[in-house]
């Protein structure tokens, strides 16, 4: 697994140093103290609310409390939550689920209460996606195992997830479970930027052809700040490791703490109303909240437990 992967290029690097649209609209409580098993993906809404997608469907906290969101228990894959306040998620069904496996990709439009069926249906599990800040309708989606119908690569869609072109990305590693991250960046639609074993890599065509930005630095978790123009990321080099901020387009980095030793991010999120509000998730299944904007970070899920 991509976790398992991910630590132990951690590790390396540190000897080195030296749901468904059928589903009921059901939020139900949870008690402190539950286990979840993997945290797929975070996002933080406008009003404040943090969205995990897990292993057993999506969960909510107001910071005070835990709460299910819907009734299904879907492994929620790729979870993205767009700069529009859309959900977008790709993955496997629950037991209790109607969909078929892989369930492509599916969106919600109400906070994970029901998610519509897209494309690729029973054809695709994307374990990455990506949107365009400036335009949300434009989607990348990593399928990096290869699982469903589809062959491993990138995928593209310029409409909201309805058509998809499939992109033969050149100069990745040839194994894209080794890439760990992936960002549009905001100049336009078709230039990205993806966090690798060998680096940060830059594509200027669609993901077509990619070649080393910054071979110096791991970043496995990164997204835009609300302004839409600076990365925020999880990025370590040989010297330094914590959530970061670059202003110009990944060439310099502002750290701004939460060091996870030999943790990393496995994602990211920012309200988009509140630049302060930062979620981080992690490949232990743990997340960590800032808001202060990185002054004061809390550990409100620490290795699968809610607190």
């Amino acid at each position: 697994m991509k976790k398992a992967f991910v630590l132990s290029v951690l590790s390396l690097s540190l000897i080195l140093s030296a749901c468904s649209s059928k589903e009921e609209s059901k939020v139900t409580s949870v008690k402190s103290g539950k286990k979840i098993e993997d945290i797929h993906g975070v996002g933080v809404s406008n009003d404040g609310t943090t969205y995990i997608a897990t292993h057993e469907g999506l969960f909510s906290t107001n910071g005070e409390s835990w709460k299910k969101v819907g009734s299904a228990n879907d492994d929620f894959m790729g979870f993205h939550l767009r700069s529009d306040g859309t959900m977008i998620t790709s993955g496997h069904p629950g037991t209790d689920s109607e969909y078929p496996n892989p369930m492509g990709v599916l969106i919600s439009k109400d906070k994970g209460l029901h998610w519509k069926e897209v494309e690729y249906v029973g054809k695709i599990d994307f374990h990455t996606l990506t949107t365009y800040h400036h335009d949300p309708n434009v989607i990348y989606g990593l399928n990096d195992m290869g699982t469903g119908q589809y062959g491993a690569g990138i995928y593209k869609s310029l409409d909201g997830g309805k058509k998809w072109a499939k992109v033969e990305p050149k100069g990745l590693p040839s194994d894209l479970m080794k890439v760990h991250s992936l960002l549009v960046l905001p100049e336009d639609k078709n230039t990205l930027l993806a966090g690798t074993e060998n680096g940060v890599m830059v594509s200027k065509d669609g993901g077509a052809n990619w070649a080393i930005f910054d071979d110096t630095r791991l970043i496995t978790a990164m997204t835009l700040m609300p302004n839409g123009k600076d990365i925020i990321a999880y990025s370590m080099d040989n010297v330094t490791r914590g959530v970061m901020i670059s202003q110009d387009g990944g060439q310099s980095w502002k750290n701004i703490g939460l060091d996870l030793d030999q943790d990393a991010a496995s994602s990211i999120s920012v309200n988009q109303k509140d630049e302060k509000q930062i979620a981080v998730s992690t490949f232990s299944t743990s997340l960590y909240e800032t808001k202060d904007g990185g002054g004061n970070w809390e550990q409100i899920i620490k290795s699968g437990k809610l607190k």
